[in-house]
């Protein structure tokens, strides 16, 4: 009976031994464990970082190219030629849109006579006194279309360069349309 009670306690022993080294291995893979989880949670907390900052600098990015893309003095700085025409060419459009006018005559001491039409774009004005265009005329017609066709060329430029692309096809036959109109000239442009 002591030889068998000496068998069990050594394989209690054994069993123990065996025990303590399995739960100290599966300690150690949970420490593992726990470990990669914490360096797993470290790098996506980084991650998250990094695609704010990203997301930020974008906005950023954005906001600073719209600003740039309204800043007028920016472009009239850099293009003063095509702001000129484009300015040319707004009043030419205003005064295409305001229709021919012919001003109410003026007497020496600057004011009409009571009783005349003090409408300057008056239709009963322009219907008494029918104009040919003459030399001044026909060089005023000219530059307002050269005006309006270097304002369509700046648009269409402006619209190639900064115009998100499922928009440029509309945008630039919009420009082209309203150009053909406001000019008269009714051959496709070059766009």
């Amino acid at each position: 009976m002591d030889r068998e009670l000496e068998v069990i306690r050594t394989e209690m022993e054994a069993t123990r031994g065996s025990l303590a080294q399995k739960i100290g291995e599966l300690e150690s893979q949970v420490r593992d464990t726990v470990t990669g989880a914490g360096e797993a949670v470290a790098a996506t907390k980084e991650g998250v970082m990094e695609v704010v900052s990203s997301v930020s600098d974008t906005v950023s990015n954005v906001k600073e190219s719209i600003k740039e893309t309204f800043d007028i003095r920016k472009h009239v700085e850099e293009h003063p030629w095509a702001a000129f025409g484009v300015a040319v060419a707004a009043g030419a459009a205003g005064a295409m849109l305001v229709g021919s006018s012919k001003p109410a005559t003026s007497y020496s001491n600057g004011h009409v006579p009571h009783g005349t039409n003090h409408t300057p774009f008056s239709s009963a004005s322009a219907a008494a006194a029918p104009e040919e265009p003459g030399v001044l005329g026909s060089m005023v017609s000219k530059l307002q279309a050269l005006a309006l066709t270097a304002l369509a060329d700046y648009v269409q430029d402006m619209i190639r360069q900064s115009a998100p692309e499922p928009w440029k096809a509309g945008l630039q036959d919009i420009v082209r349309d309203l150009s053909s109109q406001l000019t008269g000239d009714k051959k496709p442009g070059p766009y």
